[in-house]
């Protein structure tokens, strides 16, 4: 292992740390009492729609393959994004996303950086989808002044990055400042890199597909974020609907910040501090916020599991395709 690798590594740990630190200053007995108590019937339920939910995401991801005339059957589709989950929950860096990269050019015999142009504008629904709640939740938190400029924030980091990528005054200019940081820059910029075959896809895309895989990606988040109601409902929190949508989109944007494994600690500290300004004790935040991680990392990985079975990469495989990105 490489020292940088090392030293990404140790970062990670942070969000374990947070984690002890969370369980040591709070008390843990209360929590468990809360989770041993949790109804049966509404917590296996929960966790059951994982299966539609990731359809969902699955279908998403074979239209926005089928409007680039890559075909791609809806089995494959699903085995290969459950797939990706349970590498991911093994796995630093995400290495999931590449699993479904792989699939697909080797599958339809497609170059890898496009089959991963068509993983990363899925994910960007997935993102904005998070960013959109994330921003209602600390807006819903503020006082009007700051939480509309934490509105005006959100929207700058949802739109600048894509009208970048996509405006080509914009992108040669980007190109230019790039490549005068050496190999790096210039990598980044060559023609068949990750971010010109993604600006290349995303150019592509008919309006038609964009409307089509955002009604999936609202299809599948109202599935999502009923599962994590069935949760409230299952350790009787007295939360709304929507302060359930709040806390669980703040907890999973932040789990895009690589300082922790699979958003342990770093999730469960984000939903403890929204959950308390809506009266929802800390002990109860934290039993809720491991109940989430059990529902969509643990169960969802095991269900992944049966699908890498049926259709495995070689992780060295997947570390050679993610290097060569």
């Amino acid at each position: 292992m490489s020292l940088r690798g090392a030293d990404r590594n140790w970062i990670r740990l942070f969000g374990l740390a947070l984690l002890i630190l969370l369980l040591w200053k709070l008390d843990t007995a209360r929590t468990l009492a809360l989770l041993r108590h949790v109804a049966p019937v509404l917590l296996a339920a929960a966790i059951l729609l994982n299966i539609p939910q990731i359809f969902l995401k699955a279908l998403r991801w074979r239209e926005l393959l089928r409007y680039h005339d890559i075909p791609y059957p809806i089995g494959s589709a699903a085995l290969s994004y459950f797939g990706s989950i349970f590498i991911g929950l093994l796995t630093p860096g995400r290495l999931g996303e590449f699993v479904k990269a792989f699939h697909v050019s080797h599958d339809c015999n497609v170059p890898i950086g496009r089959a991963f142009s068509s993983v990363l504008v899925d994910r960007l629904f997935d993102l904005y989808a998070l960013l959109l709640f994330g921003g209602a939740a600390l807006l819903s938190t503020a006082h009007s002044e700051a939480g509309l400029m934490m509105l005006l924030y959100s929207a700058v980091i949802m739109i600048l990055p894509v009208f970048m990528i996509l405006n080509g005054r914009l992108f040669a200019g980007l190109k230019s400042i790039g490549e005068r940081f050496g190999s790096i820059g210039r990598r980044l910029f060559a023609p068949q890199s990750w971010l010109v075959e993604l600006r290349t896809y995303m150019l592509e895309l008919p309006a038609g597909a964009i409307v089509l895989a955002a009604v999936l990606t609202v299809a599948a988040y109202a599935l999502f974020f009923g599962q994590c109601y069935l949760l409230v409902l299952a350790l009787r929190l007295k939360i709304t609907f929507l302060q359930t949508c709040f806390a669980v989109a703040l907890g999973s944007l932040v789990t895009l910040i690589p300082i922790s494994i699979s958003g342990l600690g770093t999730r469960e500290a984000a939903m403890m501090a929204y959950l308390g300004t809506v009266g929802v004790a800390a002990e109860s935040a934290l039993g809720y916020s491991l109940l989430v991680f059990l529902t969509f990392y643990v169960a969802g990985g095991l269900i992944g599991a049966l699908a890498w079975l049926i259709k495995p990469v070689s992780l060295a495989r997947i570390r050679e395709i993610r290097q060569a990105k």
